[in-house]
């Protein structure tokens, strides 16, 4: 649904949409140009859409904060406040969840698929079974027949969620690391897998391409 605003399309469709936007980004905001405008995103999205205008904080702060999406109309990460939400999951359609908590229990056991992988967020964790048992989890949800949506969570949805979503779309979409991660940042911007699961990716990723394509100092830039 978004178009990058530095690319050839996004120039040549509104050279003045592109000038509002870095106006707006100069006074510290963070717009998001949208393909076919409010109107292509109200149709998908009609959950994420109020015809109040929201003025104060308080108003903000009672909005429902949804998952990202990483990969369009498939694959979100969140939080477990976010996974355990009903109203999210039902309006994101989500049908598989990767729970990547030590302690959240699955919120609908009877309703939805579950991996559930008790990971802590620190230096001691091995994540050398996790990351392709999740990889292969989301990759037969999102091929199933109908296709499923997949939300991987963690407590916040930052350090544990993020190595098994960069493990994914490293073995299937076939990007290097610092591609996967890149790719996860502009859509999560809170992303933050901890140095020890940054370390296990690299040897991951030298697993799945045979050499070393990223550098630890390439991906804590």
């Amino acid at each position: 649904m978004c178009i990058s605003v530095g690319s050839a399309k996004a120039r040549s469709d509104s050279p003045e949409l592109q000038r509002c936007f870095f106006q707006l980004s100069n006074l510290g905001m963070d717009p998001v140009i949208l393909l076919g405008g409010f109107s292509a995103f109200q149709t998908l999205y009609p959950f994420l859409c109020t015809p109040r205008m929201i003025l104060v904080e308080l108003e903000r702060q009672m909005l429902t904060i949804y998952p990202s999406e990483i990969l369009e109309g498939a694959l979100y990460q969140g939080s477990a406040k976010q996974a355990s939400d009903y109203k999210i999951i039902k309006n994101l359609h989500i049908s598989h969840v990767v729970n990547a908590t030590a302690n959240c229990p699955d919120a609908f056991p009877n309703t939805l698929s579950y991996l559930r992988l008790r990971l802590t967020d620190d230096g001691q964790q091995d994540l050398v079974e996790a990351l392709p048992l999740a990889s292969r989890f989301i990759n037969a949800a999102l091929r199933a027949e109908p296709a499923g949506r997949v939300l991987v969570h963690c407590s916040m949805g930052r350090s544990r969620s993020s190595a098994l979503t960069l493990a994914f779309l490293m073995q299937h979409q076939h990007w290097s690391l610092l591609h996967a991660l890149r790719w996860l940042k502009e859509r999560r911007a809170c992303t933050a897998p901890n140095v020890n699961f940054l370390r296990q990716l690299l040897t991951y990723e030298e697993q799945l391409f045979g050499r070393r394509l990223t550098s630890l100092d390439d991906i804590r830039r």
